[in-house]
């Protein structure tokens, strides 16, 4: 068999080093992924926790207005009363 011709021979040394890169770069991305999942995840439990403790403080506020306008009906018909 007759040998490769050098420039050919560089040029497709260069083409699967590239690949090499390619594949060692994704390799790279990939764990950098699953790592962003798990913070992602994490991150989004935080996000349930705070919405949840959102929605509680709305309710509560709710029911602080709900307990002031009963006092006011209270002391508005107490004072016609009276």
């Amino acid at each position: 068999m007759a040998p490769m011709n050098p420039d050919l021979n560089r040029q497709l040394r260069a083409l699967f080093d590239a690949h090499d890169e390619a594949f060692r770069a994704l390799r790279v991305a990939n764990t950098e992924m699953g790592t962003a999942n798990a913070d992602m995840g994490t991150a989004n439990a935080a996000m349930g926790h705070a919405i949840q403790a959102h929605d509680e403080a709305i309710q509560a506020a709710l029911a602080a207005n709900r307990a002031a306008l009963a006092l006011l009906e209270y002391l508005s018909s107490s004072s016609q009363q009276g």
